[in-house]
């Protein structure tokens, strides 16, 4: 499940970049909407969902078993903070851009591509540290009812891609990013 959520999270920060790329490519205003609609996914389906479960389950848990990653898992716990800060200063941006004159606009737009490029980067690189380290020592050193506790939480989660009737929104607004970046 955490895998797969990574895998939601990568695809919607491919079409936020996309989405960006493409408004400057084709010298026309940046999707506002869109950029609200991302902002919202991100602010409330891995920052209030996603880490908090991966914190309160699979970080405590692990931490119960081994010492081993806890540095790790210390680091990896401070990125989390450091995303909501950097979702933060990405929305400042695009309420700054709604906000922009005619002359300071393609200047703005630039600078929320740039900004979103690296949050893109850091959430990869952050989550290419969660599954290349800490799934790993989660699967050496978790138990069947560890994973069993582990999966329950993950499972309330409703990811868009899973259909639940309550995320109707998300599943409007995840199909509507997706569709972005296939074209």
């Amino acid at each position: 499940i955490v895998r797969d959520e990574h895998r939601s999270l990568a695809a919607v920060l491919h079409a936020w970049m996309h989405a960006l790329e493409r408004a400057r490519e084709e010298d026309r205003a940046v999707d506002l909407p869109l950029m609200r609609a991302i902002l919202r996914y991100v602010r409330a389906f891995p920052l209030a969902l996603h880490h908090p479960k991966e914190e309160q389950h699979l970080f405590r848990r692990l931490r119960e078993r081994t010492p081993v990653v806890n540095a790790e898992l210390d680091e990896l716990e401070r990125q989390h903070e450091r995303d909501r800060q950097l979702v933060d200063e990405i929305a400042t941006l695009v309420e700054a851009l709604a906000g922009a004159g005619e002359s300071t606009r393609a200047s703005m737009a630039r600078t929320l591509e740039e900004a979103v490029g690296r949050y893109a980067t850091f959430l990869w690189e952050h989550m290419g540290r969660e599954e290349g380290v800490i799934l790993p020592a989660a699967q050496r050193h978790l138990d069947a009812d560890d994973w069993a506790a582990i999966d329950a939480a993950f499972a309330e989660n409703a990811d868009p891609r899973f259909g639940s009737e309550a995320d109707r929104d998300f599943r409007h607004l995840f199909a509507r990013i997706l569709k972005l970046s296939a074209e």
